[in-house]
């Protein structure tokens, strides 16, 4: 009976100091990573995120004292600072009590005008020029991904980004580079595209035929022809475009230019950038829409003309 209960006694103490040693460590202050934890996301990819950026030991370990905690249904979407922890506790019990930023939403198509006016507008930058001036600088434009995000008020303009780029890179998965690769596309010029294919269509079904004439194009050495980047590069959105609009002197003047411009003419959403990358096949090489809704395609421009007369 002794010798069980010095075994027992020994365990204890093990365990007490094994229990003490834990709470000690998780209670120094280390350094903190900003992470971004999306809309309806899952409790094993919020463990992703932060075995990703090295925040927990474990994702097995984590994912128990989430539901030992009952907390997988109680995590909050938001941009949080977050230190490393061996078991995860002190994370999710921050992940429960939720983000304290301002709650702004990026659209699918903003470009990086467009992101830097609404987030002047939430109060969360003061300058929408050095937002724009760091975006254009380090060609993030069509990076930045269309989300709903939680910025603290006077967050630095490289954190945002930061943040952005990471979720945008969170989205294009290891299938995505491969059918990159397939194409001979990097993910730069699928970025480029799909800023386009964002521009031109809004189903997912007609974005991969517009895609996929824009494929054909590229196939023949024809230029693209896409309104939408002659109305980037003369900031007119709005206004009908004139003929003498498409002969403007621009690297993103796709009448002019052969092959893709110069970047991203916004920031495109996963719908877009799926489309290009899995485009539909079509023997169309000419498309148009009267109605900004849905688009009539065809193969020869005699036809594309017809069906133009016919919907004047």
């Amino acid at each position: 009976m002794k010798d069980k209960f010095k075994k027992s006694l020994i365990i204890l103490t093990i365990l007490l100091l094994l229990i003490s040693t834990v709470i000690f460590y998780e209670s120094i202050p280390k350094n903190k990573v900003n992470i971004f934890v999306p809309v309806k996301i899952s409790a094993s990819k919020v463990a992703d995120i932060l075995k990703d950026n090295r925040l927990i030991l474990d994702k097995k370990i984590f994912l128990f004292f989430l539901h030992l905690t009952r907390s997988q249904l109680k995590i909050r979407s938001g941009s949080y600072d977050v230190s490393f922890s061996l078991t995860g506790i002190p994370i999710i019990y921050q992940l429960r009590r939720g983000s304290k930023g301002i709650k702004v939403t990026i659209p699918e198509g903003f470009n990086v005008e467009q992101i830097a006016d609404r987030l002047y507008a939430n109060g969360i930058i003061k300058d929408p020029i050095s937002l724009i001036t760091y975006v254009k600088s380090n060609k993030l434009e069509g990076f930045l991904f269309p989300e709903t995000y939680y910025f603290e008020p006077g967050q630095s303009v490289e954190s945002i980004c930061n943040i952005m780029v990471k979720q945008f890179y969170s989205r294009y998965n290891p299938e995505f580079t491969a059918r990159a690769y397939e194409l001979n596309f990097s993910t730069y010029q699928v970025i480029i595209l799909a800023s386009i294919v964002e521009k031109e269509a809004k189903s997912f079904e007609e974005k991969r035929l517009v895609a996929g004439v824009f494929h054909n194009r590229l196939q023949k050495g024809w230029p693209l022809e896409a309104c939408s980047t002659v109305r980037y590069a003369l900031k007119k959105y709005k206004e009908p475009l004139t003929y003498k609009d498409t002969k403007i002197n621009s690297p993103y003047n796709t009448y002019t230019i052969k092959g893709l411009p110069a970047g991203a003419i916004c920031n495109p959403g996963f719908d877009s950038i799926k489309a290009v990358l899995f485009y539909k096949e079509t023997d169309a090489m000419f498309f148009f829409t009267s109605d900004n809704e849905t688009h009539q395609f065809s193969k020869y421009y005699h036809k594309h003309l017809e069906l133009q007369n016919k919907n004047k």
